[in-house]
């Protein structure tokens, strides 16, 4: 196991455990950060996983859907639109739209995280 799927096995259980705790502001934003953890490394350990050259992430996301890493390549766009959105602009109504997409996201995150420990 690589160094990079440790760290991407340890972000998803990070944010699920964020998930799991009582919703306030700080736990909000606690749940946005480890999204965007989830979000880079999920991408980075597909793309070396997978051997590709291509270097942006939502090529990459493309090539996961193609090597049946993911099923829901529009999911998975989204997720990376998301988390551009949260690391470079922040308001009440984007972080709660962030907060619950990472929350409905989290299923994708174990089924790649179930995909990758399989290969």
């Amino acid at each position: 196991m690589s160094l990079t799927f440790s760290k991407f096995i340890d972000a998803v259980t990070k944010l699920q455990n964020a998930v799991n705790m009582p919703k306030d502001e700080y736990m909000r934003d606690s749940v946005i950060q480890r999204f965007e953890f989830c979000i880079d490394l999920a991408w980075k350990v597909s793309k070396k996983s997978m051997g590709t050259s291509t270097t942006a992430p939502k090529d990459v996301v493309r090539e996961m859907a193609q090597n049946g890493f993911i099923n829901d390549v529009q999911k998975w766009l989204l997720s990376i639109d998301m988390r551009n959105l949260s690391s470079h602009t922040y308001n009440e109504e984007l972080a709660e739209r962030v907060y619950h997409f990472a929350v409905a996201f989290l299923p994708e995150l174990h089924s790649l995280k179930a995909k990758l420990e399989s290969k």
